[in-house]
């Protein structure tokens, strides 16, 4: 009788931790786009939200793939900032899913942008064009693909 208690109490003492939300879950709940399949992570020597999303959908329908980025990121850096002040950057990274000439595929890093606490601040988000938004970002990446045509 008295491990059943026991074993009742620490069920629900240890509910509030776990519906608790992280920074990862978080990130998955606010990109609800289907088909972009995010993986998230938060890593902890440097409290960074790492966010990394599959493209493809958007060259299926031939959308700008910068602007279509850049309106996650202005979706999800500043909310995810806002939310969780031990985080000191959020990175997001969009992987393609190209073909090679034997008719394999493999997937490949089309964008990445890190925008950390200090600059992010200073963003006006809502004003600020999406295709704009991988040319603000304190670090980042851009595949060549993406001023091409879309990889098929």
């Amino acid at each position: 009788m008295n491990a059943v208690i026991a074993l009742i109490l620490v069920l629900l003492l240890s509910s509030p931790a776990m519906a608790a939300e992280t920074p990862a879950m978080f990130a998955r709940s606010v990109i609800t786009e289907p088909g972009l399949h995010p993986w998230t992570i938060v890593t902890v020597p440097d409290e960074c939200l790492v966010v990394e999303i599959r493209l493809d959908p958007f060259v299926a329908t031939h959308s700008d793939l910068k602007e279509e980025f850049g309106a996650i990121v202005r979706t999800v850096v500043p909310a995810a900032l806002d939310k969780f002040p031990k985080l000191r950057s959020v990175q997001l990274t969009g992987l393609l899913t190209v073909h090679d000439k034997r008719g394999s595929e493999r997937e490949v890093q089309a964008v990445m942008v890190k925008f950390y606490r200090p600059h992010s601040a200073s963003v006006k988000w809502d004003t600020v064009s999406p295709a704009d938004i991988i040319d603000l970002a304190d670090k980042k990446a851009v595949s060549p693909m993406l001023a091409a045509p879309a990889p098929h």
